[in-house]
């Protein structure tokens, strides 16, 4: 049981860090179209990598608590 709620806890927090950065990576994108600055294109790039990479490693982390994966981060059996 103990295995279970690391695990879920690590995927939650996964889709939540993902869901904020992806609302911070909105924000400086439209505060770069609304100036017209495109040098806030290059921190909602960041933001948005950023996010992406927080949101494999903690469900990697999860998935190893055995929680499944998504079926983008499964490995394909052929």
């Amino acid at each position: 049981m103990k295995r279970f709620v690391i695990g879920f806890s690590l995927a939650l927090s996964a889709w939540v860090c993902a869901g904020i950065y992806l609302i911070l990576a909105a924000q400086a994108f439209g505060k770069a179209v609304a100036q017209g600055n495109a040098s806030f294109l290059g921190e909602a790039a960041f933001l948005l990598g950023l996010g992406v990479v927080s949101w494999a490693v903690l469900l990697y982390l999860g998935s190893l608590f055995g929680i499944r994966r998504p079926r983008l981060m499964r490995k394909k059996n052929r």
